[in-house]
């Protein structure tokens, strides 16, 4: 092989890499098992466990890093199987636990906390108060989630939606994947997606909890045949459960069709690109996952594929390990030869 064909050759594996993988910008050796990451400006925040690292997004550099484990004042303590949630809030930095919210500002210090009167999946800063996904024991003693729009103390204003726990486990089985319900809040408008509606519907709400126009279309589902439930049996018994009891996998309901989608994130209109709504689905071509990306109003502004920033089959928990800000995609890969992870970026169309 002449050294001009070798040449080409490596310019093209270098293109299809960079296709696949987007560039690298750096190595962040501090993390071990990031769950959420979030813009603000010049900043990248990244939890990790209980912990938020903040770097700069000029020079890749570790600023400060907080959050610790407890009980005590500032402290969070997150649940074996629903991990914490992280959410930029003018500013600061909002966190969450099932039973403890706390504020930070963007340093790192403490600003305030609240204990939940209730048992709390997930909470969204928006207008003076919040709208949060409570735990519910409903009539019959049927347990629900309910989307519920609170006060600035968390009293309850609005009942903004429910599933009950019939939809989540039918027949006594889990439901794979769970059909948890998703919060997302920019600009004091609420985005409320996965469990309540299949199909690929996100309700949306203004501050007061009025019923805005849903981002809705018609989308073809994909469908769980024999084989892919085979793959994700042994995706669970390998990569996630590997030293649970085997009934356990017998308590597994597969339904016919996955969701439509699997994940989203909303940017506010200060992000440098407007308000929009990145709407993540299951399917997936060459490692790479189906976007779609609307308005606040669900106009379709475009379709387009990106790299998967997740090993998981499927969605099991509110953790996004990607971004959006201005005309990039954020994420996190894994170099699991190195044991180390790496943020990657690629520009968006």
């Amino acid at each position: 092989m002449s050294k001009k064909i070798f040449v080409m050759l490596l310019l093209v594996l270098v293109v299809l890499v960079s296709l696949v993988y987007g560039k690298k910008l750096a190595v962040l050796p501090e993390l071990k098992k990031p769950l959420v990451m979030a813009i603000q400006g010049n900043e990248l925040y990244i939890l990790d466990g209980v912990e938020v690292y903040k770097y700069s997004l000029q020079d890749y550099r570790l600023i400060t890093k907080f959050g610790k484990r407890g009980e005590g004042p500032s402290e969070l303590l997150p649940n074996e199987e629903i991990a914490l949630n992280l959410r930029l809030v003018n500013g600061d930095i909002f966190l969450n636990s099932q039973t403890k919210m706390v504020y930070y500002n963007k340093e790192g210090k403490m600003i305030k906390e609240k204990t939940f009167p209730f048992l709390c999946m997930q909470i969204a800063p928006i207008g003076e108060g919040f709208a949060v996904v409570r735990v519910n024991r409903g009539d019959g003693g049927v347990f629900t989630l309910d989307v519920v729009l609170c006060d600035a103390q968390l009293k309850p204003i609005k009942t903004l939606a429910s599933l009950d726990r019939n939809a989540m486990s039918p027949n006594g089985k889990n439901v794979v994947p769970t059909p948890y319900i998703y919060l997302h809040c920019a600009d004091n408008t609420l985005f409320v997606s996965g469990g309540i509606q299949q199909d690929f519907h996100i309700k949306v709400f203004d501050k007061s909890g009025n019923p805005m126009p849903s981002i809705q279309m018609p989308y073809e589902r994909l469908e769980l045949t024999g084989s892919f439930k085979k793959e994700l049996l042994d995706w669970f018994k390998t990569a996630r459960f590997s030293n649970v009891p085997p009934e356990i996998f017998q308590r597994l309901y597969f339904p016919d069709y996955l969701p439509a989608i699997r994940d989203l994130v909303v940017t506010s209109s200060g992000n440098g690109n407007g308000g929009r709504v990145y709407v993540q689905t299951y399917k997936q071509q060459d490692n790479r996952s189906e976007f779609f990306v609307f308005d606040y109003q669900g106009k379709q502004l475009n379709r387009i594929l990106l790299p998967t920033a997740s090993s998981d089959k499927i969605k099991l928990n509110h953790e996004t390990m990607f971004t959006f800000s201005d005309n990039g995609y954020y994420y996190l890969v894994d170099n699991a030869d190195k044991e180390e992870w790496e943020l990657h970026m690629e520009t968006l169309n």
